[in-house]
């Protein structure tokens, strides 16, 4: 099952985890590969650090706000740029792209003025072709190819050219040539995280196998980037490898860099890798840390709820249930029946049978056809002793297609609780038929079954009404048959002394008291304890 938080500055081992980060240039990283919320914020969070260039930070923040068609933003941003340094090529192509949209020439002195300041700077004619490209790429074809030109005659392998071409095709779907670009970027640079990065995301769906080994390949290659840790972990998690998934982000989330909903994440993958106990420590923290409106308090509550489930702690599980249903659920979010099913397990383990079958109920309602819903519905009525919808909700398993041999057995038992607690005889003898029924029918299914056995011989031994008249001597004869032929026979006392307590009695009964004596001493054998029964044992002549 997946489902969806804060950031931390920590230390491991004495050893600060800023020195596994990028700062500001993995914000670059993110929005090289489009990601842009998260580039924005990491280049504001890092703004003010000692190790940013203000200028360069400056200028994505710039081309952040140009994607999102904020003008006044990119602009302000762009002249920060200028003022923090002035000999940045890059922010004069901002705002050239910016004057674009209205005056073309006074866009080509603002880009003169980036060319002068780094003459044949093939990176910097890249930028420009794609600001040329991002205003309008038919309008500025031209342009375009010019400046592709430049960049390859400055420097044949740059990868940038490569891949703003590989993004002009990627943005006409042209997945293949997209692909090819991104290839030929990274063979002549093979440091370039961002070709590589769009590459895999480009050839996950053609070849996820190859484009894990690409990523894992970038991680060894660049164990400080954010983002390829990132990467890396999220095409583990929708790979279905929880474990490897688990690992990486348990290794991302120590860098500065990661982001509020990826402890979330980490959460889910540590509950489903079996680690449950970290998981709820984890989930317990950010409930800790995040604002009280923050829709992942209640997706953290929930992991509490299915960890200590998990964990088998059903008085914590019952309290964080109650946590969980108290609080204010955020407007797009459903319940699972997930929340349901277990709020009610746990309910029912701590002996709240009746407030576990209302939160059953409400599972039910999402999702009538589950099957296991309707006998754990049966199971929490019947813990709560009441037997006739503990009965009817049974028998709406046995008579689905989808019942097993086993649904049989169980519903006999309900049906028998309901004919030995029934007032009205009616209701009592129509219990005792279907009981016996289901029996009947389980016993043909699975022949010589000790509890199916057993079970049998109670109902008849019921529908005696208390008179001994042998109905059920044979069946337990057959059951003690069965319990003998068993190497565990010392497993099945309870059994043995239902049969021989029964067999006893009627042979009394029938004035068999040699026989009746046998049996006594043979259920004594089971039942060493029995002082009383020793006693009567010894009385009998």
């Amino acid at each position: 099952m997946k489902i969806k938080i804060f950031a931390a500055s920590m230390l491991i081992a004495g050893v600060s985890l800023s020195s596994m980060a990028q700062g500001y240039k993995d914000g670059i990283e993110y929005y090289k590969v489009d990601q842009l919320d998260n580039a924005k914020e990491l280049l504001e969070r890092n703004l003010n650090a000692a190790s940013t260039n203000k200028a360069e930070a400056y200028y994505y923040l710039g081309q952040i706000a140009l994607q999102r068609k904020n003008v006044a933003e990119a602009k302000a941003n762009f002249d920060k740029g200028v003022a923090a340094d002035a000999n940045f090529a890059y922010n004069y192509v901002g705002q050239g792209q910016l004057a674009l949209a209205s005056d073309a020439k006074a866009a080509g002195v603002l880009f003169e003025t980036a060319r002068k300041l780094s003459k044949k700077d093939s990176k910097l004619e890249s930028a420009i072709a794609r600001a040329y490209y991002d205003v309008n790429p038919t309008t500025f074809a031209k342009d375009i190819e010019k400046c592709i030109k430049n960049a390859r005659k400055w420097n044949a392998n740059d990868p940038e050219s490569f891949i703003f071409e590989g993004d002009t095709y990627a943005d006409k779907q042209d997945w293949g040539t997209a692909a090819g670009q991104y290839e030929l970027a990274y063979t002549y640079d093979p440091s370039n995280i961002e070709a590589q990065v769009k590459w895999a995301n480009t050839y996950y769906n053609v070849n996820p196998t190859l484009a894990l080994q690409k990523l894992e390949e970038l991680n060894v290659n660049n164990p400080n980037s954010a983002l390829v840790q990132r990467q890396l972990a999220e095409k583990y998690y929708v790979a279905n490898l929880g474990t490897k998934a688990a690992e990486k982000y348990g290794e991302y989330i120590k860098n500065p860099n990661h982001f509020a909903q990826d402890e979330v994440r980490y959460v889910q993958l540590l509950f489903f890798g079996g680690k449950f106990q970290e998981s709820y420590n984890l989930a317990s923290s950010l409930i800790g840390k995040l604002n009280a409106g923050d829709p992942n308090v209640f997706f953290m509550q929930r992991m509490k709820l299915y960890n200590k489930v998990q964990m088998q702690d059903w008085a914590g599980a019952a309290a964080d249930g109650d946590a969980l249903f108290a609080m204010a659920k955020p407007a797009d979010v459903t319940y699972e029946v997930k929340d349901y099913t277990d709020y009610a397990k746990a309910l029912q383990e701590a002996g709240h049978p009746e407030k576990a079958i209302k939160a059953y109920e409400m599972a039910a309602e999402l999702n009538p056809n589950n099957l296991d819903l309707v006998r754990s519905l049966s199971d929490t009525y019947a813990d709560a002793k009441d037997y006739v919808k503990a009965a009817a909700y049974y028998q709406k398993v046995v008579d689905n297609d989808q019942c097993k041999a086993n649904d049989y057995f169980v519903a006999s038992r309900r049906y028998y609780n309901l004919a030995v607690t029934a007032e009205d005889e009616a209701v009592k003898a129509n219990a005792m038929a279907q009981a016996r029924k289901y029996i009947e029918i389980v016993d043909e299914k699975v022949p010589d079954n000790i509890p199916i056995i057993n079970q049998k011989a109670r109902i008849e031994k019921l529908e005696e009404g208390g008179k001994n008249t042998g109905k059920a001597a044979a069946t337990y004869k057959k059951l003690i048959s069965l319990l003998d032929a068993k190497e565990n026979r010392n497993d099945y006392a309870n059994e043995y002394i239902s049969a021989y307590q029964y067999l006893g009695n009627y042979s009394m009964d029938k004035g068999d008291k040699a026989a009746a004596k046998e049996y006594y001493q043979k259920w004594l054998q089971h039942d060493p304890e029995n002082s009383d029964l020793r006693r009567y044992v010894e009385s009998l002549k």
